[in-house]
């Protein structure tokens, strides 16, 4: 314990080699490294950083102001996130040469400002058309480097290739790790840079002796729109001494020899949502266009205008009420108070007359009698007038058109193409219609009144729930949505994400699902019947598998999940059900 510029991690690898019981090897470690943070107290810069996705210049110009603000306050290191370069998410701009080799060009430029301070960062690495995601620590001009391993269920392994260097770092008396992500290795102090998405209903923590980095802010890969969540960390001897805010930038000077806790604080769905269409909004629209939203009264557009305006503010919203003869007074009523609380532009009228207009030209010019065809036919007619006048507007206006689909519906393709399904962002796409209840009242307590209807939101009680306004598209007499609200949402939440269907119906089968909380709604629909319960599950997964090609067409979404509609790679067919019809047997049987 006097020569304390000894590596730590090899005196930790000598203390293990002792036998004795009393010699507790992780204890000496701890007590090693805080004598030695104590004799060289170091000053370390966290930056949670709002990274541009594809601009380079202004995210290292950004970092060198960074750099120089941590130089002034006499910091030892700063710390960027992931790919704080370029961003990450830029498809398959990464197999661009050209575009590579201007990327990797910015290393140089930062390499050039470590004289007297480290730098770590994310960038990749490009050399010879090979690519390397990396982590890069520079001190004096002198840089170490860890290449990230791809991650499952992304694209890395398209762009990246993995290496495994995986050098220690000996700095100021300490022996660092470079990390990707929440890894942890066994050494005085982990530096994890991360560029880490929103998840819904994930707990966040950090492990170790950690300087944690995330980046923040929008980020998409095609129809897959993300938000990084930021809350950079500092984690020392069990202690967080450092927790950045969630979907805020900021740069926190952090002494590593602190004791003192801070309280960890876990992200919010709607804080997540408005810094995605903040930023959506900025990359993609420059923040100069408006915003069309349908407003029918019903709940998916409530709360997509009341989003819409809490993210951007009134004036670049624009509502409009587009009724059929099957609207009733009340959804009319709700969508007119909901744009005087918002207080945005809105305006009201009827599409019946182009409706019949379209089913006059459909009989005169082509032969077709749509009136007298099935329903949906009809119903189709007024969802893609709908969609026509939207976009008829938007042209008007010069702006977008939003999207107000949920997760269900995308889900079951229960929409209408070029209809209900058009726009350029859809902001709920990756919600259940039971996550929007929940997303409703946070609303209205962002805006300190009633904004969303409260008659939208079912009375959910001990023998199931009460509607003053069932799910409606209102595009025929007494219509209602066919979904089993609860039951469905956890379905299409779970079914072939972190639930199989041959777990599901194994726990039907042995009765254990009645243990499960999702019971009450299955009882509660009479799917405690093994024929109502095969022949809903069924429908479901058929009724999926055959709108597949509506899934395809649909606007990107604003994702919550790492694995969702957007980024689910599926193919457009009808496979062998052959674990339902084995598991369908044993449940009839049964």
């Amino acid at each position: 314990t006097t020569n304390l510029t000894f590596p730590v991690s090899i005196l930790y690898r000598r203390c293990r080699n002792f036998k004795r019981e009393f010699f507790n090897s992780r204890t000496i470690h701890g007590m090693i490294l805080m004598l030695k943070m104590r004799r060289d107290i170091m000053k370390v810069a966290v930056v949670t950083m709002h990274v541009k996705q594809g601009k380079c210049e202004e995210n290292v110009s950004y970092m060198k102001q960074m750099i120089q603000k941590a130089r002034e306050e006499q910091a030892d290191m700063i710390v960027f996130p992931q790919n704080a370069v370029s961003g990450y998410l830029l498809g398959d701009l990464w197999l661009d040469d050209d575009w590579c080799r201007y990327v990797d060009s910015f290393n140089e430029a930062l390499l050039a400002e470590s004289e007297d301070i480290a730098i770590v960062w994310g960038n990749i690495r490009y050399r010879n058309r090979r690519r390397f995601n990396a982590a890069f620590f520079a001190y004096r001009k002198q840089t170490h480097m860890r290449v990230k391993r791809n991650t499952p269920y992304t694209d890395d392994a398209r762009y990246f290739e993995e290496n495994p260097i995986n050098s220690a770092i000996e700095f100021k008396g300490h022996v660092f790790a470079l990390n990707f992500g929440r890894e942890v290795q066994l050494t005085d102090i982990n530096i994890n840079l991360d560029a880490a998405m929103y998840e819904l209903d994930q707990t966040y923590s950090l492990k170790g002796n950690v300087i944690y980095a995330n980046a923040l802010g929008m980020q998409n890969s095609g129809k897959d729109v993300v938000v990084m969540a930021g809350g950079s960390g500092v984690r020392m001897q069990k202690k967080t001494i450092y927790q950045a805010a969630w979907f805020h930038e900021e740069m926190q000077i952090v002494d590593l020899a602190e004791t003192r806790e801070v309280e960890s604080t876990q992200p919010q769905l709607l804080d997540a949502l408005l810094l995605g269409i903040r930023d959506f909004d900025a990359q993609i629209f420059n923040r100069a266009i408006p915003w069309i939203v349908g407003m029918s009264g019903g709940l998916d557009s409530s709360v997509t205008a009341a989003l819409l305006v809490a993210a951007l503010g009134p004036k670049r919203v624009y509502g409009y009420n587009i009724a059929t003869r099957h609207n009733s007074t009340t959804t009319i009523s709700n969508a007119a108070a909901e744009a005087k609380a918002l207080g945005i532009a809105y305006q009201e009228g009827n599409m019946e007359t182009l409706v019949q207009a379209s089913v006059e030209l459909f009989h005169k010019e082509y032969g077709y009698a749509v009136e007298a065809m099935p329903s949906l036919v009809m119903e189709n007619v007024q969802a893609r007038s709908r969609g026509y006048l939207l976009s008829g507007f938007a042209g008007i206006l010069g702006g977008v058109v939003v999207n107000n689909g949920n997760k269900v519906e995308t889900a079951l393709g229960y929409c209408t193409l070029y209809g209900d399904s058009i726009g350029a962002l859809s902001l709920i796409g990756d919600l259940t219609k039971v996550q929007l209840f929940d997303l409703s009242k946070a609303l209205n307590a962002h805006f300190g009144k009633e904004v969303v209807p409260l008659n939208l939101l079912p009375c959910v009680h001990e023998h199931g729930m009460d509607w003053t306004m069932p799910p409606s598209a209102e595009l025929k007499d007494a219509q209602f949505d066919p979904m089993k609200w609860f039951y469905h949402d956890y379905l299409i939440e779970h079914l072939g994400t972190d639930l199989s269907l041959r777990s599901f119906m194994e726990s039907y089968a042995d009765g254990s699902i009645w243990k499960q909380d999702i019971a009450r709604w299955m009882k509660y629909y009479h799917l405690d019947d093994p024929d109502a319960f095969l022949k809903d599950l069924e429908w479901l997964l058929t009724t999926k598998a055959k709108n597949a090609f509506k899934r395809l067409q649909l606007p990107p979404l604003l994702s919550v999940h790492k694995r969702t509609l957007a980024n689910t790679r599926e193919a457009q067919m009808r496979e062998d059900r052959y674990v339902f019809e084995e598991l369908k047997q044993r449940i009839l049987n049964d």
